[in-house]
């Protein structure tokens, strides 16, 4: 089953995005993948999605600035949910402050954010 939820993954390790996006797919939902911060911006703004998994620390446009740039950019915000490899407060603090919603330590279990996603679209159909 497909559902009417599109989710971008903004990471620049393919391995991590495509098995991620694989997983995703699985669920159901429909997935694009950008492998930095440019075209992750690039792509949530052309077509906005319901909801952006993002890695922190990228070379070049970094998570903080992808996600404050998607929540002046976008309305209606989509659900934004930061995935690193870091839970130092350095990182944590200023995920909140640029507008991330969750935040998954790496390796994320894709399951976990599969069901997080699956409750936001049931939660938004309603």
């Amino acid at each position: 089953m497909v559902l009417n939820y599109n989710v971008l993954i903004v990471e620049d390790n393919h391995d991590v995005a495509d098995t991620t996006a694989g997983v995703l797919e699985a669920f159901g939902f429909h997935v694009r993948v950008a492998y930095d911060g440019t075209s992750g911006l690039r792509a949530a703004l052309a077509d906005p999605p319901d909801a952006v998994l993002c890695d922190i620390r990228m070379p070049g446009l970094n998570g903080f600035e992808v996600a404050r740039r998607i929540r002046d950019g976008l309305t209606p915000k989509p659900l934004l949910i930061a995935v690193t490899a870091s839970m130092e407060q350095e990182i944590v603090e200023p995920a909140g402050r640029a507008g991330f919603d969750h935040y998954f330590l790496k390796p994320a279990d894709p399951l976990e954010i599969g069901g997080l996603l699956a409750d936001h679209a049931g939660g938004r159909a309603h």
